[in-house]
């Protein structure tokens, strides 16, 4: 009787055990889960990108009794241990300017391993936006800006901070974008360009500097840049928010595109900006862009459903500017009186939408994940009604601002839990642990980084993708070997047309 309750065990744990889209990853951390205290203070992961071999960095602020709040990196390996070969035991964190508040809310890792973070520095007596850039494992970079750190004001002795960092792959050139503050209830949203060394790139609108106040009606808002997307062509897409504060219902999305040269890009709603409101008189804030093959923007925030909560919002614009209309959006709620508002947006392997950010009351907050359609349906697939909720422990502060699709379609959602940096991982389509069916969907690439010819080995070779990070289809193939000469430098997802299988390279 032992010997065939154990066969059946291993049978049903082989072949039987399954988790659907949505679950939690239990291969990672505990439960799918891990939670990662930096020091005493508050801890609170903004940003997460993934490597080539897998690793997961997740940067941030932390908060010390010494310093006061400083840039942090933690990297994960992927099962979600702390990897000992990147700063102090996985750990590394910065003080700008000896007791400075810094805060890094945006990070860009480059081609070869280097890791840029991008927020703001206050040294008591001004609030710049701050760079740094580290090294592949973990020390600051001397060879960029100065002793590895950039400071800029935006605009005189402005309070100048960065909520978002992209690179151009083909120059290498860093754009970010943010706010330069007037006073408590005025900001004026801003996109800059630096090169590869940190400088400002004087061929961007002649300073290196764009300030989208566009016309004096403008100067009267609180506002400011959440997220960009740059393409191949040097253009400058940019989501955001403008807020009214002497309003009881107040803000609105606001949406811009820029030419390379800093220039306002006027075959987007004639004067490249275009302000929207809500289905309802209310809130409505865009935190998290991609951009389709066709250059159209799907935006993802958060909006005013009645006069009592938010739900997770998401909706096109035309590449001419304009609202796509209700067949293109979707609005979320999570719970009745709930504030439920995505913080980022990203394409899965399969075209889908995943949006991360939180859902709750000002007391009580999840972390949230939902997926959507390519039609703007609800994936009804992804935990039978497409959004997931995730607590850690006992904490009832939990929210996620950030999240990354790994080449298997995993979902790496980062934020925060109490004072701690807190990470799950979800699955993206249904796993099993059959042996059989992780040899025939495995595939490998080499040489990975690679240059002109990219070798791709699986057991079933036919149709493949190659996509962009942005989701878009780059080249397509059947052959064994494939000439990726023609790409930006940059990283790259390969998927078997028939089987969905995925794997990442980097062409140098």
């Amino acid at each position: 009787m032992k010997k065939i309750v154990l066969t059946g065990m291993m049978l049903f744990s082989l072949f039987a055990f399954a988790q659907n889209p949505g679950s939690l990853d239990t291969s990672f951390g505990t439960g799918g889960k891990v939670v990662t205290s930096i020091n005493t203070g508050a801890d609170k992961a903004y940003s997460t990108a993934l490597q080539s071999d897998g690793k997961i960095l997740v940067a941030g602020l932390t908060t010390s009794g010494a310093t006061g709040k400083d840039f942090a990196i933690v990297r994960y390996n992927a099962d979600g241990s702390l990897d000992a070969n990147f700063g102090t035991n996985g750990i590394v964190t910065t003080d700008l300017q000896g007791g400075s508040d810094d805060v890094a809310y945006s990070m860009a890792l480059q081609a070869d391993g280097k890791i840029i973070l991008a927020g703001y520095s206050d040294d008591g007596s001004q609030k710049k936006a701050a760079l740094v850039r580290y090294t592949s494992t973990g020390a600051v970079d001397t060879d960029f800006g100065t002793n590895g750190k950039v400071y800029t004001s935006f605009e005189g002795t402005l309070a100048s901070e960065i909520k978002v960092i992209k690179i151009h792959t083909a120059t290498g050139n860093l754009v970010v974008g943010g706010n330069a503050a007037v006073s408590s209830t005025k900001a004026k949203p801003v996109v800059a360009r630096y090169t590869a060394a940190g400088m400002l790139d004087t061929n961007f609108n002649t300073t290196g500097i764009k300030p989208l106040w566009l016309s004096t009606n403008d100067q009267q808002y609180l506002m400011t840049i959440e997220d960009i997307a740059v393409q191949t062509n040097g253009k400058i897409s940019a989501v955001g928010w403008l807020d009214f504060p002497s309003l009881p219902w107040d803000s609105d999305y606001r949406l811009y595109r820029i030419n390379s040269n800093g220039s306002m890009d006027t075959t987007f709603s004639t004067d490249g900006e275009n302000t929207l409101n809500g289905t309802f008189n209310g809130h409505d804030r865009a935190y998290g862009l991609v951009l389709k093959d066709d250059n159209s923007m799907v935006v993802a925030g958060g909006g005013y459903v009645t006069d009592l909560n938010y739900s997770m919002t998401l909706f096109e614009m035309t590449p001419a500017g304009a609202a796509a209309g209700t067949s293109s959006q979707e609005n979320i709620a999570y719970a009745e009186l709930n504030d439920a508002i995505a913080y980022d947006v990203e394409f899965d392997v399969n075209g889908k939408f995943v949006m991360a950010g939180s859902n709750g009351m000002a007391t009580a907050k999840t972390f949230a994940i939902s997926r959507v359609n390519a039609d703007y349906t609800i994936d009804n697939s992804f935990d039978t009604d497409g959004k997931v909720t995730t607590t850690f422990g006992a904490n009832t502060m939990n929210e996620a601002f950030d999240a990354v699709i790994q080449p298997d379609n995993k979902i790496v959602a980062v934020g925060y839990t109490g004072n701690d940096f807190a990470v799950a991982r979800y699955l993206g389509t249904a796993a099993t642990n059959s042996v059989a069916d992780f040899g025939k969907n495995a595939i490998s690439l080499s040489p990975n980084p690679a240059n002109n010819i990219l070798n791709i080995s699986v057991e079933e070779l036919g149709a493949y993708t190659i996509y962009d990070m942005n989701g878009r289809p780059v080249l397509k193939s059947a052959a064994a070997s494939i000439n990726i000469g023609s790409l930006q430098s940059g990283m790259y997802i390969l998927k078997m047309d028939a089987t969905g299988a995925s794997a990442k390279f980097v062409k140098m």
